[in-house]
């Protein structure tokens, strides 16, 4: 009984709150409900149909396609490594390899004739290999520029691969070669095996085109991509020879791709696409027809809408007459109940807009008197800048006068400094005048500390024209120069370096001084509470708020060794 009261309460809501519904939603309701919704449903629920039986007809034909190009390009690798094994396996070759030939010693020439004899035989054996070459690291053994070579001619990436396969063969394909010259490199180390010491290394060269010619006559209405471990395509049917990496197809000729791959046992996968518009075209073609049916069914619903919402626009024109009063200017209207459809929540928002412009008519004049008022407040703040500059000049002045270059330096430095610092009110600047900041507070400082502390600067003068939140650098000198001297004699160095890292611009002040115990350090990365290390967490958290959490500040210190600051901002020519 509570359940049946219950359903017959949520049906009572729910007309309640279709009844007071907009019209257009109503009218929206009962068009998807009669027409949209089935048609829609029917049109989607053939077409899914047909697709899904024929994607996967397409999977399975695809992967028994794959699975035996993958099986004719392992059969074809697994003979290039029984060659690579044969020469491996043969004695005499790895003595000549390994000897130690002497000056005036002719036994060298038997090594080639064997070793010329040997590979060419192979090559003859295997036509499809285009070079097959031993890379040594025997010195006294010339290299013959052929089939004898030094390991420092071979690619560091290919010997390190090589390697580490320890005996096994490796494939190697260089990601820069032209696409008419192709080649994959099929390599392995020659060692003792009790030893575990390689002696040289074994490679094998052959063309893509072999490998292309066991996937051609499958590339029929798709394509077949082989690529290696990392992406990059060894073979393909695809004629754009500028895409290089797997990663760079997006969809062929700007068509909805299906993409099947799978593993080879080297890490080599094999890649199938194919366009939905070949698999699917006929599904197309018979939804496409169905489609037109339905839209021109639409159609006609919404002519019969369309003809029924005019006999409800009464109420709307009278809407109307009292937006024209509005129009001509008379904010005051009168609306009698209009009921709690569209039309009549239209009616009350209306009185109430009215209602509300005059409201705003008034917040709007006060808005205008407290602009003015503020205006008027910011100009006289400019008054104490201004007034700033003027007292320093006069100081310098007076300095000139006094032929006090000392007090004329330090005057002249500080209103340069407050010059840049202030900025006329703005959060950023740029390096360079960062830079200029710092330099004059260095001078001021320099007057007071005399021969305590040297500068060097380490800049990067291409990264000038980006721009940092003002007064960074500041800080940080301001602590060497406070609490890193130890020997009134000696005084520290300090290095003001800027450099580039990746995107990011890297701005470090480095002192020799005597650094910060482990206690006093953790005071300065958590300073709240405290006068210790604030302006350090200040730079940091301004930085951290201006461009995100990878940016901010990074001490690192050490008792009696010295301190580095590193302070890491993005490259932006952006102004906050």
């Amino acid at each position: 009984m509570n359940i049946a009261k219950s359903f017959f309460n949520a049906i009572v809501r729910l007309y309640r709150k279709i009844r007071n519904q907009r019209l257009r939603s109503k009218l929206f309701l009962v068009y998807l409900l009669v027409s949209i919704l089935p048609i829609s449903f029917l049109v989607l629920y053939s077409y899914q149909t047909v697709k899904d039986q024929l994607i996967h007809q397409a999977v399975e034909n695809i992967g028994s396609t794959i699975d035996q190009v993958n099986k004719n390009i392992e059969n074809k690798l697994d003979m290039y490594s029984q060659v690579a094994t044969l020469l491996y396996s043969d004695t005499q070759l790895r003595n000549y390899l390994i000897n130690t030939y002497k000056a005036k010693d002719l036994s060298f020439l038997d090594a080639y004739d064997y070793i010329n004899k040997t590979l060419y035989k192979m090559l003859a054996m295997n036509p499809n290999l285009k070079s097959i070459t031993i890379y040594t690291e025997n010195k006294t053994l010339f290299s013959d520029g052929l089939f004898i070579k030094h390991m420092e001619e071979l690619p560091d990436a290919l010997r390190e691969q090589s390697l580490q396969a320890a005996g096994n063969i490796t494939q190697f394909f260089p990601n820069n070669q032209s696409p008419g010259a192709k080649t994959v490199t099929l390599a392995r180390s020659l060692n003792y095996l009790s030893l575990n010491y390689p002696y040289g290394i074994l490679t094998m060269e052959i063309s893509e085109r072999e490998l292309f010619s066991l996937i051609e006559k499958e590339n029929n209405n798709k394509t077949i991509i082989v690529a290696d471990e990392n992406g990059h395509i060894i073979t393909s049917g695809i004629k754009d020879g500028d895409i290089g990496n797997v990663a760079d197809i997006s969809d062929i000729g700007g068509k909805d791709t299906m993409v099947i791959q799978k593993s080879l046992k080297n890490g080599w996968k094999t890649v199938v696409l194919l366009p939905y518009a070949e698999l699917l075209g006929q599904a197309q073609k018979a939804t496409a027809k169905m489609l037109y049916i339905s839209l021109a069914c639409i159609l006609a619903a919404i002519v019969m809408i369309y003809a029924t919402s005019k006999f409800m626009t009464k109420r709307i024109e009278f809407l109307l007459q009292q937006i024209r009063k509005v129009e001509r200017g008379s904010i005051a209207l009168s609306f009698t109940h209009m009921g709690d459809d569209e039309i009549g929540q239209l009616s009350f928002a209306l009185n109430k807009m009215s209602v509300t412009i005059q409201d705003l008519i008034q917040d709007v004049y006060k808005q205008e008197l407290s602009k003015n008022e503020a205006e008027m407040t910011s100009l006289q703040a400019q008054i104490t800048p201004h007034f700033l500059y003027n007292t320093l000049a006069s100081i310098s002045a007076l300095a000139i006068k006094s032929n006090n270059s000392q007090v004329h330096r330090m005057a002249d430095d500080l209103a340069r400094f407050y010059r840049i610092s202030l900025n006329k009110g703005k959060k950023c600047i740029t390096i360079e005048k960062e830079i200029k900041l710092t330099e004059h507070y260095i001078s001021i400082q320099k007057t007071r500390f005399q021969g305590l502390f040297n500068v060097h600067y380490v800049l990067d003068e291409d990264l000038f024209h980006y721009t940092t939140l003002k007064l960074v650098a500041q800080p940080f000198i301001e602590n060497c120069i406070n609490h890193a001297i130890w020997d009134d004699e000696c005084g520290i160095n300090i290095v003001i370096k800027l450099a580039a890292d990746g995107n990011d611009v890297l701005l470090s002040v480095i002192d020799d001084g005597m650094g910060m115990p482990k206690d006093v350090f953790e005071r300065m990365r958590n300073p709240i509470g405290q006068s210790e290390g604030y302006g350090i967490y200040n730079v940091d958290k301004r930085i951290r708020l201006a461009y995100g959490e990878r940016y901010g500040v990074q001490v690192y210190s050490k008792l009696g060794i010295g301190t580095s600051v590193q302070i890491r901002i993005p490259m932006t020519t952006k102004f906050l």
